[in-house]
């Protein structure tokens, strides 16, 4: 294993953590925060040139990026060895928990492997078209009702499987905090985001608390309560690392960048942060989808 920096931050470091680098191996740090290798370790590249990447050091066994990216640059994707491994904090949910891509015949493939958060990247691979709520931006307060908590019963782990479970199944998930006194974000800042309507937040506890007009943020509460049913209900928890995806490259944008679509459940998958999951796959190699339960109607306690 390639010894990294002390210096990195704690992020980076649970990360290089969670990379399975071996000796001999040729590595592309793509620096865009921490250089957790040095250069007798890595090739390194960072700001503009980091979405280029570096094809005079590759093919590479891994690609190690340090900031969170909305995608995968395709530059990447052309400099890693057929059996080579990407592993990038890759925006889902307001979060960057790092994903582990490799490339197959139908495309770039992922599964999560460590739920954590990175500094944004700026420039072509974090644009911001591709984004619905910037997380340091504060939901304009006050808070306008809650629904109490108790019924889901969720620890610090199975709160980061569920928040990954609904950003999976929902793009208007993200991660944002409320301008209101009594809003707590060490309790939890897992929110539906609906401008129109209102926002909703689960927090640690199962609690939901919401703001907005309480008739049109009362349509995002029984949503997002109705989802973590589902999650708690009909799928069993799984973990965050029960997941895996395809990619779809998005031309769109200035710099064309491989996003994450269509995430799926794999059949088994162990829950264990930090380390890649190894599944046994059932014929099909995933799980259906599940279709969503009827939306229960809570009965809602009156905002303090």
């Amino acid at each position: 294993m390639i010894k990294h920096q002390m210096t990195a931050s704690p992020a980076t470091a649970a990360l290089v953590d969670a990379v399975d680098i071996r000796p001999g191996q040729r590595v592309l740090q793509v620096a865009l925060g921490d250089r957790p290798y040095d250069e007798d370790q890595a090739v390194t590249v960072s700001g503009e040139d980091a979405y280029l990447g570096d094809p005079s050091g590759g093919p590479y066994d891994r690609i190690v990026v340090t900031a969170g990216v909305a995608g995968i640059s395709p530059h990447w994707l052309d400099q890693l060895a057929p059996d080579g491994v990407i592993y990038a904090p890759v925006a889902h949910g307001g979060m960057h928990p790092v994903l582990a891509v490799r490339k197959r015949a139908a495309g770039p493939h992922a599964r999560p492997v460590l739920w954590t958060d990175f500094p944004p990247a700026s420039g072509p691979l974090r644009p911001d078209a591709l984004f619905r709520h910037d997380p340091t931006h504060l939901v304009p307060g006050p808070i306008s009702f809650r629904l109490p908590g108790g019924h889901l019963g969720l620890s610090e782990q199975s709160y980061q499987d569920l928040w990954f479970f609904l950003a999976a199944r929902d793009a208007r998930i993200t991660r944002a905090e409320l301008d209101d006194p009594e809003f707590d974000p060490a309790n939890g800042c897992c929110a539906k985001r609906e401008p129109a309507h209102g926002t909703a937040w689960i927090q640690t506890d199962g609690s939901i608390v919401a703001a907005g007009d309480r008739n049109r943020a009362m349509a995002v509460v029984n949503l997002l309560l109705a989802q973590a049913t589902q999650w708690d209900k009909a799928l069993d928890r799984p973990s965050f690392t029960q997941w895996q995806c395809g990619f779809q490259r998005d031309d769109l944008v200035s710099h064309p960048l491989w996003l994450p679509h269509r995430w799926q459940l794999s059949s088994q998958a162990p829950r264990i942060s930090g380390v890649e999951p190894r599944a046994r796959r059932s014929p099909g190699g995933t799980r259906p989808a599940v279709a969503s339960p009827p939306r229960p109607r809570p009965t809602l306690a009156p905002a303090r």
